[in-house]
C-alpha cells in the first residue's frame, strides 16, 4: 500500500510510473523524442570518435605533439561545457548543429584521455619492444598493437563518454529545442505532467543502463588481452 503521507501529484507509485511509461511508448511520441536524442548522440560520436581516436594516436607517439596538445586538454578539460553553449549557439544557431557540438566537445575529453593511457601503456610495456624486434610497421603496428592492445582502454572511453554524453543531450534540449528527451521532460515539467517526467527519467536511466553494462561486458572481455 503506497503511504498515504506521500503527495501522489509529486512522488507517483512506482507500478504507476512502470505503466505510464509503457503506455507513453505504445501510444504517445515518447519513442520518437528518444530516437531524436540517440540520433544526436550517435552523430556527435560519430564526428568525435575518429578525431580522439587519431589525436591519442599521434600524440603518444611524437612528444612534440604532446607537448603542445597536453596543456591544452589541462586548460580546456575542468570547463564546465554548459557554460560555452550560448557560445555553440552564437556560432551555429539553435539548430541540432549546436546541440551536436556541445556534446561532441564533452565527449571528445574523455574518449581521448582513455585512448592516450591505453596508448602510452602499450608504448611503454615489454610488448613494444617485441613488435619493435618484429619490425612491426603500418597496418600491423597500428591496428593488430595499439588499437587492439588499447581496446580495453577505448571501451572504457566510450563507456564514460555515452553516459556524460546522455547528460549533455539533455541539458541541450532542455534548454533549446522542440524534440528529444529532454525537451519532453521540461514540457512534461511545464504542464505539471509530474508522472510523465518520472517516465521519462526512468527511460534515460534504462539507455544508461544498457550503455554501462554492455561496454563493462566488452571491457570484461578485453581485460587479458593485449592482441
Amino acid at each position: 500500500v503506497y503511504l498515504a503521507v506521500v503527495d501522489r501529484a509529486f512522488f507517483p507509485a512506482p507500478l504507476g510510473i512502470f505503466k505510464n511509461t509503457f503506455l507513453l511508448l505504445k501510444e504517445e511520441n515518447l519513442a520518437s523524442e528518444i530516437l531524436h536524442s540517440l540520433s544526436r548522440l550517435g552523430l556527435s560520436f560519430l564526428i568525435t570518435f575518429p578525431l580522439a581516436l587519431i589525436l591519442a594516436l599521434c600524440t603518444s607517439r611524437w612528444k612534440l605533439l604532446d607537448d603542445l596538445i597536453n596543456p591544452i586538454v589541462a586548460f580546456s578539460f575542468p570547463l564546465p561545457k554548459v557554460a560555452i553553449f550560448p557560445l555553440l549557439l552564437l556560432i551555429f544557431g539553435i539548430a541540432d548543429s549546436s546541440k551536436i557540438a556541445l556534446i561532441s566537445v564533452g565527449v571528445f575529453y574523455l574518449m581521448y584521455i582513455n585512448f592516450r593511457i591505453g596508448f602510452l601503456r602499450l608504448l611503454s610495456s615489454q610488448f613494444h619492444e617485441i613488435v619493435r624486434i618484429y619490425e612491426f610497421k603500418g597496418y600491423n603496428y597500428f591496428w593488430n598493437f595499439l588499437i587492439k592492445g588499447g581496446q580495453q582502454e577505448i571501451y572504457t572511453g566510450l563507456k564514460l563518454a555515452l553516459n556524460y554524453g546522455l547528460t549533455l543531450v539533455v541539458v541541450s534540449e532542455v534548454s533549446i529545442s522542440n524534440n528529444g528527451i529532454g525537451y519532453f521532460i521540461w514540457r512534461s515539467w511545464d504542464q505539471f505532467k509530474i508522472i510523465n517526467v518520472y517516465s521519462g527519467v526512468l527511460c534515460l536511466s534504462v539507455i544508461g543502463f544498457i550503455f554501462y553494462y554492455s561496454f563493462n561486458y566488452l571491457i570484461d572481455r578485453s581485460r587479458q588481452l593485449y592482441f
